[in-house]
Protein backbone atom coordinates (compact mmCIF):
# COMPACT_ATOMS: atom_id res chain seq x y z
CA UNK A 1 0.00 0.00 0.00
CA UNK A 2 1.53 3.19 -0.98
CA UNK A 3 -0.30 5.44 -0.36
CA UNK A 4 -1.05 6.46 3.71
CA UNK A 5 -4.22 5.20 4.91
CA UNK A 6 -6.36 7.25 7.26
CA UNK A 7 -6.90 3.70 9.07
CA UNK A 8 -3.02 2.63 8.86
CA UNK A 9 -1.19 3.54 11.91
CA UNK A 10 2.17 1.34 11.61
CA UNK A 11 4.23 -1.43 9.84
CA UNK A 12 5.33 -4.04 11.19
CA UNK A 13 7.37 -5.57 8.62
CA UNK A 14 4.91 -6.97 5.77
CA UNK A 15 2.24 -6.77 8.25
CA UNK A 16 -0.19 -3.32 8.29
CA UNK A 17 -1.02 -2.45 11.51
CA UNK A 18 -4.25 -0.62 12.58
CA UNK A 19 -4.79 -0.06 16.71
CA UNK A 20 -7.73 1.07 18.61
CA UNK A 21 -8.56 2.25 22.34
CA UNK A 22 -11.99 1.38 21.62
CA UNK A 23 -14.42 -1.34 23.88
CA UNK A 24 -15.86 -2.19 20.64
CA UNK A 25 -14.16 -2.43 17.35
CA UNK A 26 -16.57 -2.86 14.91
CA UNK A 27 -16.54 -3.20 11.03
CA UNK A 28 -16.39 0.84 9.91
CA UNK A 29 -15.91 1.99 6.57
CA UNK A 30 -12.35 3.14 7.63
CA UNK A 31 -11.69 -0.47 8.60
CA UNK A 32 -13.36 -1.94 5.42
CA UNK A 33 -11.20 -0.02 3.09
CA UNK A 34 -8.00 -0.83 4.78
CA UNK A 35 -9.21 -4.74 4.93
CA UNK A 36 -9.86 -4.59 1.09
CA UNK A 37 -7.09 -2.61 0.14
CA UNK A 38 -4.95 -4.48 1.69
CA UNK A 39 -6.45 -8.27 0.60
CA UNK A 40 -5.86 -6.86 -3.07
CA UNK A 41 -2.24 -5.59 -2.24
CA UNK A 42 -1.02 -9.44 -1.16
CA UNK A 43 -1.05 -7.86 2.59
CA UNK A 44 -1.91 -9.01 5.99
CA UNK A 45 -3.59 -6.90 8.67
CA UNK A 46 -3.50 -6.87 12.10
CA UNK A 47 -5.93 -5.05 14.61
CA UNK A 48 -4.06 -4.41 17.60
CA UNK A 49 -6.10 -3.49 20.79
CA UNK A 50 -5.71 -4.04 24.71
CA UNK A 51 -7.74 -6.25 26.78
CA UNK A 52 -10.63 -4.40 27.08
CA UNK A 53 -11.63 -4.41 23.19
CA UNK A 54 -14.29 -6.65 21.73
CA UNK A 55 -14.46 -7.62 18.34
CA UNK A 56 -18.25 -7.36 16.55
CA UNK A 57 -18.98 -10.61 14.46
CA UNK A 58 -18.57 -8.74 10.86
CA UNK A 59 -15.51 -7.15 12.35
CA UNK A 60 -13.71 -10.67 13.36
CA UNK A 61 -15.30 -12.18 10.32
CA UNK A 62 -13.52 -9.63 7.75
CA UNK A 63 -10.43 -10.20 9.46
CA UNK A 64 -10.28 -13.54 9.10
CA UNK A 65 -11.77 -13.66 5.23
CA UNK A 66 -8.83 -10.75 4.49
CA UNK A 67 -6.04 -13.43 6.18
CA UNK A 68 -5.67 -10.65 9.03
CA UNK A 69 -5.41 -11.34 12.63
CA UNK A 70 -6.15 -9.36 15.63
CA UNK A 71 -3.54 -8.76 18.30
CA UNK A 72 -3.73 -8.16 21.93
CA UNK A 73 -1.86 -6.18 24.29
CA UNK A 74 -1.54 -7.61 27.88
CA UNK A 75 -1.25 -5.73 30.82
CA UNK A 76 1.27 -7.35 31.45
CA UNK A 77 3.24 -6.51 27.94
CA UNK A 78 2.58 -9.38 26.51
CA UNK A 79 0.84 -9.79 22.83
CA UNK A 80 -1.28 -12.54 21.94
CA UNK A 81 -3.51 -13.89 19.21
CA UNK A 82 -6.74 -12.51 20.38
CA UNK A 83 -8.70 -15.31 18.20
CA UNK A 84 -7.01 -18.65 19.46
CA UNK A 85 -4.30 -16.84 22.64
CA UNK A 86 -1.04 -18.30 20.49
CA UNK A 87 1.88 -16.30 22.34
CA UNK A 88 3.43 -13.88 20.09
CA UNK A 89 6.86 -11.91 20.10
CA UNK A 90 6.17 -9.10 17.94
CA UNK A 91 3.33 -8.04 15.80
CA UNK A 92 5.34 -9.00 12.60
CA UNK A 93 4.56 -12.69 13.74
CA UNK A 94 1.51 -13.08 12.37
CA UNK A 95 2.93 -13.53 8.93
CA UNK A 96 5.22 -15.80 9.83
CA UNK A 97 3.32 -17.83 12.81
CA UNK A 98 3.20 -21.76 13.01
CA UNK A 99 0.40 -23.72 14.75
CA UNK A 100 -0.26 -24.23 18.03
CA UNK A 101 2.05 -27.45 19.41
CA UNK A 102 2.06 -27.14 23.02
CA UNK A 103 0.18 -25.77 25.77
CA UNK A 104 2.92 -23.15 26.48
CA UNK A 105 2.11 -21.64 23.14
CA UNK A 106 -1.11 -20.30 24.68
CA UNK A 107 -1.12 -16.92 26.87
CA UNK A 108 -1.94 -17.91 30.63
CA UNK A 109 -4.40 -14.74 30.45
CA UNK A 110 -6.19 -15.90 27.14
CA UNK A 111 -7.47 -18.90 30.07
CA UNK A 112 -9.37 -16.59 32.67
CA UNK A 113 -12.66 -17.94 32.21
CA UNK A 114 -15.81 -15.33 31.27
CA UNK A 115 -19.48 -16.50 32.55
CA UNK A 116 -21.69 -16.70 29.59
CA UNK A 117 -24.22 -14.07 29.46
CA UNK A 118 -26.48 -15.43 26.57
CA UNK A 119 -26.95 -18.16 24.21
CA UNK A 120 -25.93 -17.77 20.59
CA UNK A 121 -27.16 -19.49 17.46
CA UNK A 122 -24.93 -19.23 14.73
CA UNK A 123 -26.47 -19.69 11.09
CA UNK A 124 -24.50 -19.89 8.01
CA UNK A 125 -26.88 -20.69 4.84
CA UNK A 126 -26.59 -20.28 1.42
CA UNK A 127 -29.46 -19.86 -1.05
CA UNK A 128 -29.61 -19.50 -4.76
CA UNK A 129 -31.82 -17.44 -6.48
CA UNK A 130 -32.58 -16.82 -10.34
CA UNK A 131 -31.32 -13.61 -11.94
CA UNK A 132 -34.07 -11.93 -12.95
CA UNK A 133 -35.50 -8.15 -12.54
CA UNK A 134 -37.68 -9.91 -9.52
CA UNK A 135 -35.55 -11.76 -7.18
CA UNK A 136 -35.15 -10.00 -3.71
CA UNK A 137 -32.43 -10.15 -1.51
CA UNK A 138 -32.54 -10.51 2.14
CA UNK A 139 -35.50 -13.34 3.02
CA UNK A 140 -32.98 -15.32 4.59
CA UNK A 141 -31.42 -13.12 6.95
CA UNK A 142 -35.53 -11.77 7.67
CA UNK A 143 -36.99 -15.57 7.76
CA UNK A 144 -34.45 -16.39 10.80
CA UNK A 145 -34.82 -12.78 12.14
CA UNK A 146 -38.26 -13.39 12.70
CA UNK A 147 -38.55 -16.90 14.00
CA UNK A 148 -35.76 -16.52 16.36
CA UNK A 149 -36.33 -12.72 17.61
CA UNK A 150 -39.99 -12.59 16.80
CA UNK A 151 -39.39 -9.13 14.02
CA UNK A 152 -37.19 -8.56 10.75
CA UNK A 153 -33.70 -7.31 11.02
CA UNK A 154 -33.45 -3.58 12.03
CA UNK A 155 -31.21 -2.23 9.78
CA UNK A 156 -28.59 -2.86 7.07
CA UNK A 157 -25.64 -1.03 5.77
CA UNK A 158 -22.06 -1.68 3.54
CA UNK A 159 -20.26 -1.35 7.54
CA UNK A 160 -20.96 -0.82 10.34
CA UNK A 161 -22.77 0.52 12.58
CA UNK A 162 -25.94 -0.90 10.21
CA UNK A 163 -28.15 2.43 10.51
CA UNK A 164 -30.37 2.04 7.04
CA UNK A 165 -33.79 1.23 7.93
CA UNK A 166 -33.90 -2.48 6.68
CA UNK A 167 -35.58 -2.58 3.38
CA UNK A 168 -35.08 -5.72 1.14
CA UNK A 169 -35.63 -3.93 -1.87
CA UNK A 170 -32.86 -1.10 -1.76
CA UNK A 171 -30.15 -4.00 -0.46
CA UNK A 172 -31.07 -6.02 -3.68
CA UNK A 173 -30.94 -2.56 -6.12
CA UNK A 174 -26.97 -2.17 -4.38
CA UNK A 175 -26.24 -5.62 -5.03
CA UNK A 176 -27.35 -5.79 -8.78
CA UNK A 177 -25.73 -1.89 -9.42
CA UNK A 178 -22.37 -3.57 -8.13
CA UNK A 179 -22.64 -7.00 -10.46
CA UNK A 180 -21.05 -8.84 -11.73
CA UNK A 181 -18.69 -7.84 -8.45
CA UNK A 182 -19.61 -8.99 -5.06
CA UNK A 183 -21.45 -7.07 -2.89
CA UNK A 184 -21.12 -7.96 1.10
CA UNK A 185 -23.65 -5.88 3.39
CA UNK A 186 -23.63 -6.14 7.32
CA UNK A 187 -27.40 -6.07 9.34
CA UNK A 188 -28.18 -5.47 12.88
CA UNK A 189 -30.69 -5.93 15.45
CA UNK A 190 -31.78 -4.55 18.09
CA UNK A 191 -30.59 -4.57 22.03
CA UNK A 192 -33.94 -5.93 22.97
CA UNK A 193 -33.72 -8.69 19.81
CA UNK A 194 -30.15 -8.98 19.24
CA UNK A 195 -28.91 -10.15 15.52
CA UNK A 196 -25.77 -8.87 13.91
CA UNK A 197 -24.52 -10.63 10.71
CA UNK A 198 -23.51 -10.43 6.89
CA UNK A 199 -25.07 -11.18 3.68
CA UNK A 200 -23.32 -11.89 1.02
CA UNK A 201 -24.38 -12.03 -2.90
CA UNK A 202 -22.43 -13.37 -5.57
CA UNK A 203 -22.66 -13.81 -9.51
CA UNK A 204 -22.32 -17.83 -10.47
CA UNK A 205 -22.97 -19.53 -13.89
CA UNK A 206 -26.74 -20.89 -11.88
CA UNK A 207 -27.67 -17.16 -10.97
CA UNK A 208 -27.18 -15.32 -7.36
CA UNK A 209 -26.33 -17.44 -4.88
CA UNK A 210 -26.89 -15.47 -1.42
CA UNK A 211 -24.68 -16.44 1.77
CA UNK A 212 -25.88 -15.10 5.05
CA UNK A 213 -24.09 -15.52 8.37
CA UNK A 214 -25.85 -14.67 11.45
CA UNK A 215 -24.75 -14.92 15.33
CA UNK A 216 -28.47 -14.28 17.13
CA UNK A 217 -29.26 -13.89 20.97
CA UNK A 218 -31.83 -16.08 22.05
CA UNK A 219 -31.82 -15.72 26.01
CA UNK A 220 -29.99 -16.70 28.83
CA UNK A 221 -28.39 -20.31 29.16
CA UNK A 222 -31.17 -22.48 30.49
CA UNK A 223 -33.83 -20.30 29.97
CA UNK A 224 -37.09 -21.50 28.32
CA UNK A 225 -37.08 -18.70 25.71
CA UNK A 226 -33.22 -20.38 24.81
CA UNK A 227 -34.83 -23.69 24.27
CA UNK A 228 -38.09 -22.47 22.07
CA UNK A 229 -35.88 -20.86 19.88
CA UNK A 230 -33.35 -24.21 19.33
CA UNK A 231 -36.80 -26.17 18.91
CA UNK A 232 -37.75 -24.13 16.59
CA UNK A 233 -35.14 -24.66 14.04
CA UNK A 234 -36.35 -27.34 12.00
CA UNK A 235 -39.59 -25.47 11.22
CA UNK A 236 -37.29 -22.68 10.17
CA UNK A 237 -35.37 -24.26 7.84
CA UNK A 238 -38.69 -26.06 6.40
CA UNK A 239 -40.09 -22.73 5.74
CA UNK A 240 -36.81 -21.66 4.19
CA UNK A 241 -36.85 -24.87 1.72
CA UNK A 242 -40.53 -23.58 0.90
CA UNK A 243 -40.18 -20.46 -0.19
CA UNK A 244 -36.76 -20.56 -1.68
CA UNK A 245 -34.26 -22.40 -3.40
CA UNK A 246 -31.36 -23.27 -0.06
CA UNK A 247 -28.46 -24.79 -0.83
CA UNK A 248 -26.31 -25.89 2.35
CA UNK A 249 -26.61 -24.77 5.56
CA UNK A 250 -25.59 -24.88 9.32
CA UNK A 251 -26.36 -23.64 12.58
CA UNK A 252 -24.38 -23.84 15.65
CA UNK A 253 -25.06 -23.23 19.06
CA UNK A 254 -22.55 -21.17 21.48
CA UNK A 255 -22.52 -19.39 25.07
CA UNK A 256 -21.30 -16.06 24.81
CA UNK A 257 -22.42 -12.14 25.80
CA UNK A 258 -25.84 -10.59 25.45
CA UNK A 259 -24.15 -7.94 22.98
CA UNK A 260 -23.19 -10.53 20.74
CA UNK A 261 -19.24 -9.27 20.41
CA UNK A 262 -16.05 -11.47 21.09
CA UNK A 263 -13.67 -10.85 24.09
CA UNK A 264 -9.84 -12.01 23.43
CA UNK A 265 -10.70 -14.31 25.78
CA UNK A 266 -10.99 -18.34 25.46
CA UNK A 267 -15.01 -19.18 25.41
CA UNK A 268 -17.13 -22.50 24.96
CA UNK A 269 -16.79 -23.63 21.43
CA UNK A 270 -20.55 -23.52 19.28
CA UNK A 271 -21.97 -27.10 19.33
CA UNK A 272 -23.37 -28.19 15.91
CA UNK A 273 -27.33 -27.93 16.13
CA UNK A 274 -28.66 -28.87 12.73
CA UNK A 275 -27.83 -29.30 9.54
CA UNK A 276 -29.34 -28.45 5.98
CA UNK A 277 -28.30 -29.86 2.20
CA UNK A 278 -31.41 -28.47 -0.04
CA UNK A 279 -32.50 -29.88 -3.56
CA UNK A 280 -29.24 -29.29 -5.50
CA UNK A 281 -26.99 -30.81 -3.11
CA UNK A 282 -29.62 -33.70 -2.68
CA UNK A 283 -29.44 -34.20 -6.01
CA UNK A 284 -25.96 -33.62 -7.01
CA UNK A 285 -24.96 -35.83 -4.30
CA UNK A 286 -27.16 -38.52 -5.69
CA UNK A 287 -28.53 -38.97 -1.65
CA UNK A 288 -30.87 -41.55 -0.56
CA UNK A 289 -33.48 -39.43 0.65
CA UNK A 290 -35.58 -42.51 2.46
CA UNK A 291 -32.55 -44.42 3.78
CA UNK A 292 -31.07 -41.18 4.98
CA UNK A 293 -34.44 -40.37 7.11
CA UNK A 294 -34.72 -43.64 8.33
CA UNK A 295 -31.18 -44.33 9.42
CA UNK A 296 -30.45 -40.67 10.18
CA UNK A 297 -33.42 -38.98 11.64
CA UNK A 298 -33.57 -36.56 8.52
CA UNK A 299 -36.19 -34.51 7.91
CA UNK A 300 -37.86 -33.72 4.26
CA UNK A 301 -38.17 -30.35 3.31
CA UNK A 302 -39.28 -28.49 0.46
CA UNK A 303 -41.25 -29.51 -2.47
CA UNK A 304 -42.07 -33.17 -2.73
CA UNK A 305 -40.14 -33.22 -6.63
CA UNK A 306 -37.10 -31.19 -5.42
CA UNK A 307 -36.67 -32.64 -1.42
CA UNK A 308 -34.14 -30.70 0.55
CA UNK A 309 -32.75 -32.76 4.00
CA UNK A 310 -32.43 -30.83 7.21
CA UNK A 311 -30.71 -33.14 9.79
CA UNK A 312 -30.91 -32.91 13.08
CA UNK A 313 -27.73 -32.89 14.87
CA UNK A 314 -27.93 -32.04 18.73
CA UNK A 315 -28.47 -29.39 21.26
CA UNK A 316 -26.71 -27.64 24.21
CA UNK A 317 -27.09 -30.25 26.15
CA UNK A 318 -26.50 -33.13 24.00
CA UNK A 319 -23.37 -32.93 22.26
CA UNK A 320 -24.22 -32.50 18.19
CA UNK A 321 -20.47 -33.66 16.96
CA UNK A 322 -21.14 -37.13 16.88
CA UNK A 323 -24.22 -36.81 15.16
CA UNK A 324 -22.76 -34.37 12.72
CA UNK A 325 -20.09 -37.01 11.74
CA UNK A 326 -22.28 -39.31 11.29
CA UNK A 327 -23.70 -37.61 8.85
CA UNK A 328 -20.42 -36.70 7.02
CA UNK A 329 -20.02 -40.43 6.57
CA UNK A 330 -23.16 -41.31 5.13
CA UNK A 331 -22.86 -38.26 2.41
CA UNK A 332 -19.17 -38.83 2.05
CA UNK A 333 -16.46 -36.50 3.87
CA UNK A 334 -14.82 -35.25 0.15
CA UNK A 335 -18.63 -34.99 -1.61
CA UNK A 336 -19.66 -32.35 1.21
CA UNK A 337 -16.15 -30.33 0.31
CA UNK A 338 -16.16 -30.50 -3.13
CA UNK A 339 -20.30 -29.50 -3.01
CA UNK A 340 -19.55 -26.43 -0.40
CA UNK A 341 -16.36 -24.85 -2.48
CA UNK A 342 -14.28 -22.89 0.02
CA UNK A 343 -15.74 -23.14 3.64
CA UNK A 344 -16.43 -19.67 5.03
CA UNK A 345 -18.35 -18.53 8.46
CA UNK A 346 -19.22 -21.41 10.79
CA UNK A 347 -18.43 -24.03 8.20
CA UNK A 348 -14.77 -22.79 8.19
CA UNK A 349 -12.75 -25.55 10.15
CA UNK A 350 -15.77 -27.85 10.73
CA UNK A 351 -15.03 -30.74 8.02
CA UNK A 352 -11.51 -31.08 9.24
CA UNK A 353 -11.25 -29.08 13.07
CA UNK A 354 -10.95 -30.94 15.90
CA UNK A 355 -13.40 -32.18 17.55
CA UNK A 356 -14.42 -31.07 21.40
Amino acid sequence: MTVPHPALDARAGEVLVTETRAEVAYLSETRADLLVRARADGRRVALVSDEVTRLSYPMREALRDSGGAWVVRGIDGTLRDGSDGRRLSSVGEIATRGPITAAEDVAVRFLRPVAPQSVQLVVSQAVRHRATVDTQLGGTAELFAEDLTGAAPSGWGAHEPAVVAWDRARLTELARNRMPEETTVVVAGTPERPLVGTIRTTRTEHGLEETTQLVVGVGAPGSPQARAAIDALPGTFERLATRSMPLFGLVMGRQGRRDLTFPSVLEAPPVPLGMLVGPPGVRDLGLPVDELVRTLGARVVGRPRVPGLYFPLGTLERDGWQAFDEVLRAIGHDRVREALGAPRGPWEGVLDGPRP
